[in-house]
């Protein structure tokens, strides 16, 4: 995978957009396959990548190698989170951060702040998220990247809904819709190119569906059509995010108390994720199941809950 001549004194281009070459091939594989399926060839690219930091380069290369080692740290922190190991998850995104503000690449940096405000969101820390996200907003702001504010704006909204600050969500999300439509023309960096109509319109979803649990049920009306949207508008290649998706819109379903349909995108959410290296398609899971287990005796239901308590202690589903 990698040169055999890394331990030169100098290091040029050609290493430089090595790194940069294979972090878009692992993220790539991140994006369709999960966590786990790139995550110690992130470790082992690393291995071979940070020892360049500590040649005699200077200048435009060093500066270009600085920004590639940060993103590949950024996408090894995000991999690791994908595989419950939080550990590992905020070493790397520590580093990332690092090289990002010694090369002055402010948008790497408020992308690193929105991945970490993202871990605490996984784990309904939203107040924490949201400070995360907050603390990203004006250095995306300084970047001049309207797509990273778009994505920041997009995040806090999401964590103002899971705290049932209703109004706040909304406001936010619409701030989101509005800076992602002027970053249409944007030449956007490897690292924030995930971020595509799909995916707002998914955290649209999601923002909804968390004000019909927090909220008011009437949101998971709105909840269903952003996210069916969303569904029909991805790639193949974006398995995991599907599958949350999938596991959202079963989870309005059941708050409108229909199991029947919840059943049938809750078993096709679980057929998606069967193949995914991720400890984070068994956790999304489980707001799934405690809607389900609220509607115990219902024949649809039980068989829900039955299949996910199956999937959420496989040895894929499983941390």
């Amino acid at each position: 995978m990698f040169n055999g001549d890394a331990f030169r004194d100098r290091v040029d281009k050609t290493d430089v957009r090595h790194v940069e070459t294979l972090t878009s091939a692992l993220r790539a594989l991140d994006h369709e396959y999960g966590g786990g399926a790139c995550r110690d060839a992130c470790v082992a690219l690393l291995n071979w990548a940070n020892p360049l930091l500590d040649t005699s380069s200077s200048g435009p290369v060093l500066h270009r190698l600085q920004v590639a080692i940060a993103d590949l740290h950024n996408l090894a922190g995000w991999a690791s989170f994908d595989m419950g190991l939080l550990e590992s998850a905020h070493l790397h995104f520590g580093r990332a951060m690092s090289l990002a503000r010694a090369s002055g690449n402010s948008a790497l940096e408020a992308n690193i702040h929105y991945r970490m405000g993202r871990v605490h969101l996984h784990y309904d820390l939203a107040e924490d998220a949201l400070s995360s996200f907050q603390r990203g907003l004006p250095v995306a702001q300084a970047s001049g990247s309207t797509l990273a504010v778009s994505i920041l704006h997009a995040n806090e909204a999401w964590a103002f809904a899971k705290m049932g600050a209703e109004r706040q969500a909304l406001r936010q999300f619409a701030r989101a819709e509005d800076e992602f439509e002027r970053s249409v023309a944007e030449d956007a960096p490897p690292w924030a190119r995930f971020f595509d109509l799909a995916d707002l319109v998914s955290i649209g979803g999601m923002v909804h569906t968390e004000l019909a649990r927090t909220c008011d049920v009437k949101y998971a009306r709105s909840a269903i059509p952003l996210l069916t949207r969303a569904i029909s508008s991805d790639g193949e290649n974006a398995s995991r995010s599907q599958s949350f998706r999938l596991a959202a819109l079963a989870v309005n379903h059941l708050v409108r108390n229909d199991p029947e349909q919840a059943r049938d995108v809750g078993e096709q959410a679980i057929a998606l994720s069967g193949p995914i290296s991720s400890a984070r398609t068994r956790d999304r899971m489980r707001p799934l199941k405690q809607e389900a287990e609220r509607l115990r005796g219902n024949e649809a239901a039980d068989d829900l809950v039955s299949r996910l308590g199956k999937f959420m202690t496989s040895s894929r589903g499983a941390a």
